[in-house]
């Protein structure tokens, strides 16, 4: 071997030995960071000996990152619709519950049968009417609290949606990027904000990756809807009157046919949005309406013919019913409060009727046990008003034990990918200790062999 390919050999030795240490290092100084995958450098012999550096790898399994983003947009989807469900069941209670819609009918029927045993007792006929108005005060209380979970709900919507087209824009410029002459670093390092970003997206929506040869990634929905392709954007949109998301043109909207979202916090908001707060919502509102229909049809007060219960006043109208769990009051002309006189329970407000008389009492107690008529949001066709109460409470805390089962169960299988897929993708300080020790040993012998080689060549120019 003559001294200058042995002089060669140690030089390119050098260099491979210093990108392998840059990218050693680099391994070891992002390991805690997110999106960050470990890096290798391979190397190539040539026929002359030397060493030159191949292509600097990142440690992806492809298999595995696609099982971890489903995984992921399937637990994100499930804990949404959880967490939603859980802000208003949490003031909802459960049966037997003091403060549960169902105890306060039960506290207001208990309070009717007294009067009918006492009807000219005042007190008694004070009870009832406080009953009454704690009745109304629980079910427009939870009204209000579904109203806020359902702003809250579109607020997140439109949050995500705007989260979603920013992650979008920024992996269309990288894909412009592609191709560009680069250092081997930066193109590594593009490439892992090219899937953070996937990653990010996956976490709102359900989603497939197809990257060209090239690097390009384009990204689709799970049901192939385009969302990015090449440097092209199909934004997402989303239309709060009709609870609408589209991308692009396409209406992506769980529940369409071939196109909907399955996965990701959009499709567990809209899933709230759209199918549970008004589902619950119309529950509510058949509840109030049992009690104002049944209550004023059992002893209509006169003048006006209003019952114990009210929507805002009014009589009872099945065209309103939207929205009445929200407006039910106590009849005011019962309310002392508001001037009102507690006696009209038992006369009706009629003339001459006798103190004794508890006809118009017993018909409200009856009321307990009749089937309701108004529509009780899909609750059942033959529940009288003592079971509906009960059945909505246990049918809506049903539905979060559901949602929270599914989420815990989507949980388990996520953490368990992700986990497999951090090994795979992660850094190991002491796997790059070591390779950083062999790297600098590899450097060192390499620069002796330079500066021996370097000693021979002085020796024999100062020979000559």
């Amino acid at each position: 071997m003559s001294l200058s390919t042995a002089l060669n050999i140690a030089s390119s030795g050098l260099g491979a030995a210093a990108l392998k240490t840059g990218v050693t290092s680099q391994n070891i100084a992002n390991a805690d960071r997110p999106g960050f995958t470990r890096k290798s450098v391979s190397t190539i012999t040539t026929a002359s000996g030397q060493v030159r550096a191949g292509s600097i790898d990142r440690s992806v399994d492809a298999m595995l990152t696609r099982l971890d983003r489903a995984g992921k947009s399937k637990l994100a989807a499930h804990a949404t619709v959880a967490e939603g469900i859980s802000a208003y069941t949490s003031h909802l209670g459960q049966p037997s519950d003091a403060t549960s819609p169902a105890a306060h009918v039960e506290k207001l029927r208990a309070a009717l049968a007294t009067l009918a045993g006492f009807p000219d007792q005042e007190a008694a006929q004070l009870q009832v009417v406080s009953m009454a108005k704690a009745a109304a005060s629980n079910l427009r209380d939870l009204s209000g609290t579904l109203d806020s979970v359902a702003r809250e709900v579109d607020l997140n919507l439109r949050y995500d949606v705007t989260a979603v087209n920013d992650a979008m824009q920024e992996l269309a410029q990288l894909n412009r990027r592609v191709g560009t002459p680069t250092e081997p670093l930066d193109e590594t390092r593009r490439a892992d904000r090219m899937g953070e970003l996937v990653d990010i997206v996956s976490e709102y929506m359900d989603i497939q990756t197809v990257t060209t040869g090239q690097g390009v990634v384009n990204l689709y929905t799970a049901s192939g809807v385009e969302l990015v392709v090449r440097d092209k954007v199909f934004d997402v949109s989303y239309d709060g009157t009709s609870g609408t998301l589209r991308a692009g043109t396409v209406d992506i909207t769980l529940g369409v046919p071939g196109r909907a979202l399955t996965g990701g916090t959009l499709a567990g908001l809209i899933e709230l949005n759209n199918r549970m707060v008004p589902a619950f919502r119309d529950q509510l509102d058949g509840m109030a309406a049992a009690l104002v229909q049944g209550f004023e049809a059992a002893n209509p007060i006169a003048p006006g013919g209003r019952g114990l219960f009210t929507d805002a006043g009014g009589v009872f109208s099945a065209a309103l019913q939207p929205g009445l769990a929200g407006r039910l009051t106590v009849n005011a002309a019962l309310d002392p409060d508001f001037g009102g006189n507690p006696s009209l329970l038992q006369s009706g407000g009629l003339p001459g009727v006798p103190a004794s008389d508890a006809s118009r009492i017993d018909a409200m107690t009856q009321v307990f046990s009749q089937v309701v008529t108004v529509d009780t949001g899909g609750l059942g066709t033959t529940l009288t008003l003592a079971d509906l109460a009960p059945t909505l409470v246990g049918n809506q805390q049903r539905v979060r034990a559901n949602a929270e089962a599914a989420a815990t169960t989507s949980r388990t299988a996520s953490d368990t990918v992700s986990a497999a897929r951090g090994n795979f993708e992660g850094v190991n300080i002491d796997d790059e200790m070591q390779k950083l020790l062999l790297v600098q040993q590899s450097y060192a012998a390499n620069a002796k062999v330079l500066t021996t080689v370097t000693n021979m060549l002085d020796t024999l120019l100062a020979a000559v």
